[in-house]
């Protein structure tokens, strides 16, 4: 990807970042992937933004490689384990729990993020409240 002297990114030092809580299902099948599974060796579970509708954003979680501009953040009721975050999603994550779903009737099973501020980013307005957007730098 290539910038221009007119391109803009998040600017890092101003982001607060969120707090991640795993409920106890979730937990106990990070650590049993983790522990089980050698392709995931030097990989983090990584958390992002994947897309906006009216009902807020909507989240991917899966394992990745650390690129520079994350954020490694610790899960809040789990100080051994840690996700990354990219600026973007740490911004707008807040107060976050993760948890993992098996649905089998329903061919669902994974994680899935619960963020306690979704309804302030529900329909297509909500960015006109500069709060509410990301600090920038321009370059």
């Amino acid at each position: 990807m290539t910038t221009s002297a007119n391109s803009s990114r998040i600017n890092r030092k101003d982001i607060v970042l969120p707090t991640v809580t795993f409920t106890e299902v979730a937990l106990e099948q990070l650590t049993l992937m983790l522990e089980n599974d050698f392709t995931l060796s030097g990989k983090y579970l990584r958390i992002l933004i994947s897309g906006k509708g009216c009902d807020g954003f909507t989240y991917s979680v899966g394992f990745t490689d650390i690129e520079d501009e994350d954020f490694s953040v610790r899960i809040s009721n789990d100080e051994a384990l840690e996700v990354i975050i990219d600026p973007f999603a740490a911004f707008y994550l807040g107060d976050t729990r993760v948890d993992y779903v098996q649905d089998f009737q329903n061919d669902r099973e994974g994680f899935v993020v619960y963020n306690k501020d979704q309804k302030k980013y529900h329909g297509k307005f909500w960015r006109e409240n500069k709060e509410l957007v990301p600090p920038m730098v321009h370059q």
